[in-house]
């Protein structure tokens, strides 16, 4: 299910200050808390006002957000997880098959470039 903009959630505009973002979420929290609102799906719309919150009141997670969406917080959708890998020892495990026994992967690939420089004329 794709997630709706933060912006809408806490219902301001993207050039929003932080206070008007904070007293958005103030409002909207005390409106959808559990402990206040018993109604089906407030603790869901508790969640998504946090959620919606704790991106957009830290300044570098919100420019984060403004510059590339949901996708800057999505585990799935960088690196690691488009591939099914969930770090270096994976992917070389899958090319080379086994792994690297208890050398540390940043060692093996320093060893690797320098024997590449080496070996160049």
């Amino acid at each position: 299910m794709a997630k709706k903009d933060f912006y809408e959630v806490l219902g301001v505009s993207k050039n929003a200050t932080d206070q008007e973002i904070k007293k958005a979420y103030r409002q909207l929290a005390k409106k959808y808390h559990p402990d206040v609102n018993k109604d089906p799906g407030s603790d869901a719309k508790f969640k998504e006002v946090q959620e919606a919150y704790d991106i957009l009141s830290d300044k570098q997670k919100r420019s984060n957000y403004d510059q590339y969406g949901h996708a800057a917080f999505d585990q799935n959708a960088g690196f690691g997880g488009a591939g099914g890998f969930d770090d270096f020892g994976d992917i070389f495990s899958s090319f080379f098959g086994g792994g690297f026994g208890d050398k540390p992967v940043e060692q093996i690939l320093t060893l690797h470039v320098k024997d590449k420089i080496v070996l160049c004329p």
